[in-house]
């Protein structure tokens, strides 16, 4: 008969539960981020895909230049033995937010206080889950951004101060002096570490008697938040060794460098620009609820009865003073994702809420709060009281399969790829990390002005210049062929023209255009498989008209295949990715046209169906039924 653990055992059982109950919070975290996290380049217009970039090479980051992100990324990309860069820096951040996470619990629990018993530590889970699984926070989780790590560091700060009243003479020099380090290395990563100062000074001054006094132990706290400073010169110094920015706008001189650390030019966000995206008061309201759910929102609320408590009151007032910081700096600071900026407030909010958690358990019996605790964390786990969408990047393949098939192109030596700064950014990843596309010359022309001007110049240079995308006013003057996802500008009727593995006699409008033939491939990329069309045209005349180009895949009864994520499996588009319409094309000359279509499972008599017809009208102008490749 197996006898049960007596109270001396079970207190011990229970205090190790205590000692290592953030490091299993920080893990589950890491294991959910880790799952979650996006497994190559996520997106091209966004600071992600320069971090994936400039922290694996050791670049230079765009202001304020983020010289510890920088540093730890590029150690941690460089150190980590297995998966691409783009996958090691999303990583890195999922690492961080983990961290984080596991601090906020210790943060809340210390909050409530051990004489809480083990309300404090359902109060600390119950923050970690509210704020672990906000969207917002868990999008910067599973990708390389700032913000995983400024929360890691904002919390860790929060966490140094809160403990700090319980030390007295050295050990006290000491906590201080490490937690000026702490600030330290946040004001070498992300500037709104000073949205921390005011409610930290204020903390200080309140909770440790004669801290105001000087003594000589300042010169030693002034040297630790001074020193993480020095981070700072790594970006001249890289600089003076042929290091630029992505966008080379990096001046390396002292003035350059002021302007880059103090991001000098950010400033005008503090006014209006067409960039911000702002929300009123309801927005914000909801913006907050998407976050912590209603239940979460009211348990932050009923936090706010820990300000009656003398015993806890100073720390809780730190938190809210923090909260407030973040919370202005973001209400005036206009910008288009402004949610980011609102994390540490967020944070705030959910230590509140656990102090809520932990105050709605103290009138109870033992296990009427076991209940009830139970009852609550299940309800900030579901997703149906106001909380938006559980993340998953894990399958965001897109923008690196596009990255690769830019880089693969087959570019002669000489190559010009003109486009705007995030496509070009993939394409420099792809030649870094991958060793692809090396005879191209990425060139960022983010202003049409700029793309005609540089393909003027590469078309007079003589070099093979490639457009990612539409160029108005250049279709008459040049033409075009495509290229994989790139249409390559030719001097106009000066096309290299190829051979179709596949001829065809379609003739449309009357014989003035023919489509001698197409090659079908199917192109196993990481995001699923895709057919890749390249139809050959030859009008004998100039046309009259524009024309368009539809494609679907149908079974044998001409029904169009549905895909796995229930969309058809069709696709509309122009001719050469709408560079030059159909109209502006020269007599006699060939087009060489690239379209891709995602390839859903499909039956052995499935085909694809590709019908020609006029834009305006949307009269047929002619078809062909293609054999799909087995």
């Amino acid at each position: 008969m197996t006898r049960a653990a007596s109270p001396p055992a079970r207190a011990g059982i229970v205090a190790w539960i205590d000692r290592v109950a953030p490091w299993l919070v920080g893990l589950a975290f890491l294991l959910l981020y880790a799952r979650t996290a996006a497994p190559s380049i996520v997106e091209l217009f966004d600071d992600t895909l320069e971090f994936q970039v400039v922290l694996p090479t050791f670049g230079i980051a765009h202001p304020t230049g983020y010289p510890l992100f920088t540093l730890a990324g590029g150690v941690w990309s460089r150190l980590l033995p297995v998966g691409n860069w783009a996958w090691r820096t999303n990583l890195f951040s999922a690492v961080c937010a983990a961290a984080a996470v596991a601090m906020l619990f210790a943060l809340t629990r210390r909050l409530v206080g051990s004489d809480a018993g083990q309300r404090a530590s359902w109060g600390g889970l119950a923050a970690a889950l509210i704020f672990g699984l906000g969207p917002v926070w868990w999008m910067q989780a599973t990708v390389a951004e700032v913000y995983a790590l400024h929360n890691l560091l904002a919390v860790a700060i929060l966490l140094m101060a809160v403990d700090l009243p319980a030390s007295s003479g050295r050990a006290l020099d000491r906590r201080m002096t490490l937690l000026w380090l702490l600030v330290g290395l946040g004001l070498a990563h992300h500037r709104t570490t000073v949205l921390l100062l005011p409610g930290l000074a204020f903390y200080l001054l309140w909770s440790i008697p004669g801290v105001w006094r000087p003594r000589m132990v300042w010169l030693l706290w002034l040297g630790a938040l001074l020193a993480p400073l020095l981070l700072y010169a790594y970006i001249p110094l890289r600089a003076a060794a042929g290091v630029m920015d992505l966008n080379g706008s990096y001046v390396n001189t002292w003035a350059g460098f002021w302007d880059h650390v103090l991001a000098r030019r950010y400033t005008s966000f503090f006014a209006a620009n067409e960039l911000s995206r702002g929300y009123d008061a309801a927005g914000w309201l909801m913006l907050w609820v998407a976050q912590a759910g209603w239940l979460g929102a009211l348990l932050a609320v009923i936090g706010l009865g820990n300000l009656a408590n003398p015993a806890r009151r100073k720390g809780w007032v730190l938190v809210l003073l923090v909260l407030a910081a973040n919370l202005a700096f973001t209400l005036a600071y206009q910008v288009g994702d402004p949610e980011v900026f609102m994390l540490p407030a967020f944070l705030c909010a959910a230590a509140l809420a656990g102090g809520g958690v932990a105050l709605l358990l103290a009138p109870l019996r033992r296990p009427a709060w076991i209940v009830l605790a139970g009852l609550a964390i299940s309800l900030l786990l579901g997703w149906g009281t106001g909380r938006g969408p559980a993340v998953d990047r894990s399958g965001a393949w897109a923008a690196h399969d596009y990255a690769v098939d830019l880089a693969k192109v087959d570019f002669g030596p000489g190559s010009r790829v003109i486009g705007l700064e995030g496509e070009m950014t993939a394409l420099k990843y792809m030649q870094q990390a991958e060793g692809l596309g090396l005879a191209a010359t990425p060139i960022v022309a983010n202003d049409e002005e700029m793309r005609r001007a540089a393909v003027a110049e590469g078309i007079a240079a003589g070099a093979p210049t490639y457009l990612t995308r539409e160029l108005p006013g250049i279709a008459t003057q040049y033409s075009f062929s495509g290229e994989g996802p790139l249409v390559r500008v030719w001097p106009r009727g000066q096309v290299s023209e190829a051979q179709p593995s596949m001829p065809t006699a379609l003739s449309l409008l009357d014989d003035r255009l023919a489509v001698e033939g197409y090659d079908l491939a199917r192109l196993d990329w990481a995001g699923g498989p895709v057919l890749r069309l390249t139809l050959y045209w030859r009008p004998a005349t100039e046309l009259d008209r524009d024309l368009k180009v539809s494609l679907r895949i149908v079974d044998a009864a001409g029904n169009v295949i549905t895909r796995p994520d229930g969309e058809p499996a069709t696709l509309d588009a122009s001719p050469l990715r709408q560079v030059a319409p159909t109209s502006s094309w020269a007599a006699g000359v060939q087009v060489r046209d690239v379209y891709d279509l995602p390839a859903p499972p499909f039956p052995a008599d499935a085909r694809l169906l590709a019908i020609v017809y006029d834009a305006a009208t949307l009269a047929e102008a002619g078809r062909l039924e293609i054999a799909l490749p087995r």
